[in-house]
């Protein structure tokens, strides 16, 4: 357990239950004897779980000082979403995306049992990502649902924008909490990676944005470069009214497209 508030939040956590949302969405309900450690972090937040490759195996967790996130073999890492964090029940929810030939990640949760065990890990004092905005617009493929739920339901009630959201099919569409001035479009690819209807979503408010707007793409890599390709020629919008975050890349392993994830992040 680590429950410095200037560095990481990190435990052990097990399932308490599994819920199929829709057809590619499952939500894991964790507790712990130490999730309340989580309490700092907020919804929306990315965390670090750790997976074990044989539930015969216990997890570690690393200490970031001796070994890192990557040297413990008999351990897959993988990035997430905080969904919902309720500190009365002490409960932490997890949403992840399943879908034919499943990674690690997913296939734990199409398997997950009450007792199931997995470590999480989170940055304390992470930097927020809402800012102050007149209008939000936030562009997200399937990998994105958890995260804009969450940042709409952020929102102020007064807020306007629009969300685009790419799902796999229409049977995944999910119930959003959001002001009633924030419009929703759903897209549907049942080929996610090997196109994006998220950058010509991006070209039908082009001519609308302003320095006023504020923009989020949360998509794969290809996407989220297309949109900031667009955003950068743009006249009306600043480099500070956008974030962008290439959560995967098609055909890669996290592991191995971490670096390029991040650049993109960066630009």
């Amino acid at each position: 357990m680590q429950t410095d508030p200037n560095s990481l939040m990190r435990a052990i956590l097990k399932v308490k239950r599994r819920e199929q949302l829709s057809p590619h969405y499952i939500r894991i309900i964790l507790t712990g004897d130490d999730i309340l450690i989580y309490q700092q972090a907020e919804t929306g937040d990315n965390n670090k779980i750790i997976l074990p490759k044989n539930k015969s195996v216990r997890i570690e967790l690393p200490d970031m000082a001796t070994r890192g996130l990557f040297d413990y073999p008999n351990q897959v890492i993988r990035t997430y979403t905080m969904r919902s964090f309720n500190a009365e029940k002490g409960e932490m929810a997890i949403d992840f995306v399943v879908h034919e030939n499943p990674g690690p990640a997913a296939a734990w949760a199409m398997n997950a049992a009450p007792g199931d065990e997995l470590g999480v890990l989170m940055k304390a004092g992470r930097k927020k990502l809402m800012k102050p905005a007149d209008e939000y617009y936030f562009f997200g493929d399937h990998s994105a649902l958890p995260v804009i739920s969450a940042l709409l339901e952020k929102l102020d009630p007064a807020a306007k924008g629009h969300a685009y959201i790419e799902v796999h099919e229409k049977a995944d569409v999910l119930p959003l909490n959001k002001p009633a001035a924030i419009g929703v479009t759903w897209l549907f690819n049942a080929h996610p990676g090997e196109r994006s209807n998220l950058p010509a979503a991006f070209d039908t408010i082009a001519d609308k944005l302003n320095t006023g707007a504020y923009l989020y793409t949360f998509a794969e890599h290809k996407a989220v470069n297309e949109i900031q390709d667009k955003l950068r020629k743009h006249h009306g919008i600043k480099r500070e009214n956008w974030q962008a975050y290439a959560y995967w890349k098609h055909g890669e392993t996290e592991d191995r497209s971490m670096m390029e994830r991040s650049a993109t992040m960066k630009s």
